[in-house]
């Protein structure tokens, strides 16, 4: 076997280095800047963050949690914001629910889910006028304290199309 020259050995070192600095840009976190023979770089995730903060979060859907309905409660349910499930208590024995920046570009649906829980039980919820429900009429929500219901609506270009999609959860279990 030969030696290796010294344009070799400088190869291969350049090469490893290379490779620690790939590595680190997929597999550090994002608060990490890494070190390039260019320049500070961002991690992969630090990336993903930007791009995510940029698009308003609609890459990623985040979760709202309203810990007290009261009662009267408008969602802001605009599709830029990037929510698409709220998690709301109910505290009072009427809530009326409704909608804020409901529209939604031609062409393009919307959808957000509501967890109801029930806070202190038995309340009601009166949901908009725009909601249409199967069989024409909202459900039968969950009455006792602690119960939960689920609820997906979705745009359909003249409201909202209103599905019940469960009850009876335990409202102690994280969503």
């Amino acid at each position: 076997m030969t030696e290796l020259s010294d344009r070799q050995r400088a190869a291969i070192e350049m090469l490893e280095t290379a490779a620690r600095t790939a590595h680190d840009i997929v597999h550090q976190p994002a608060e990490v800047v890494v070190e390039t023979g260019s320049g500070p770089s961002p991690t992969f995730l630090a990336l993903a963050k930007m791009i995510t903060d940029l698009t308003g979060g609609l890459l990623l859907p985040r979760k709202q949690a309203i810990q007290s309905a009261g009662a009267a409660l408008a969602l802001d349910v605009a599709y830029t914001n990037g929510v698409s499930f709220f998690d709301v208590t109910l505290d009072k024995p009427q809530c009326a629910l409704s909608f804020l920046n409901t529209d939604v570009p031609p062409g393009y649906t919307w959808s957000f889910t509501v967890r109801l829980r029930q806070g202190t039980g038995a309340n009601k919820v009166t949901f908009p006028a725009s909601v249409h429900w199967s069989s024409k009429r909202p459900p039968v929500l969950a009455y006792e304290a602690g119960a939960a219901d689920v609820l997906t609506f979705m745009s359909d270009g003249n409201g909202w199309l209103g599905f019940h999609d469960g009850s009876w959860f335990d409202a102690s279990v994280p969503a």
